[in-house]
């Protein structure tokens, strides 16, 4: 019995050599910078967390904006710095076992609300962007500021004349004559 489970094992070997074999790993490359970057990591971050505590703020304690996603930035060399961060205007109802059902007075109700933020909301990212440009002094004038809040609704909701995203930008040298641009999509 052991001879034919050796035999057996030996008439295999030339098939099993010939089974295709994984590539060997190769490590991932990562590219050393060659120069400091212009803003620092830290910058990003102290300024990630305003941009999130201005958000958060928005309405107050009793009707705050819903942040559902923290503000993350980036600098992109010879462009400049963009920030993003997701929410919706409100806190909006859903559906749960305790309240089964939006009724068409809630949806609309919901709508006017979010249109009512609207105007705070846009008020609110002028200010994020004049108070990021002010402090990224490492950055060249000429290049741009972005902040860029992406708005996400419910699959019941009426969005008419409400946008998917507000980005406000401009050149940083903008923040000292208030030159912005903000465009909704």
């Amino acid at each position: 019995m052991k001879s034919a489970a050796v035999l057996l094992v030996l008439s295999l070997a030339p098939a099993w050599a010939q089974l295709p074999r994984p590539p060997a790993a190769t490590p991932p490359v990562v590219a050393a910078p060659t120069e400091k970057p212009r803003v620092s990591r830290q910058t990003l971050t102290d300024l990630e967390k305003h941009l999130n505590t201005s958000l958060a703020s928005l309405g107050g304690a009793n009707d705050p904006l819903d942040v559902l996603g923290a503000t993350r930035g980036i600098y992109l060399d010879g462009y400049g710095v963009v920030f993003t961060a997701e929410a919706s205007l409100i806190f909006t109802p859903t559906i749960n076992p305790f309240h089964m059902e939006i009724t068409e007075a809630e949806k609309v109700k919901v709508h006017q609300r979010k249109l009512d933020r609207l105007p705070m909301l846009k008020q609110l990212m002028r200010e994020m962007w004049r108070d990021s440009a002010v402090a990224l002094t490492a950055i060249p004038d000429n290049q741009q500021v972005v902040v860029a809040v992406r708005l996400l609704y419910l699959p019941w909701e009426d969005t008419r004349g409400l946008p998917g995203q507000i980005v406000v930008k401009g050149a940083r040298r903008a923040a000292l004559t208030g030159a912005v641009q903000t465009e909704e999509q």
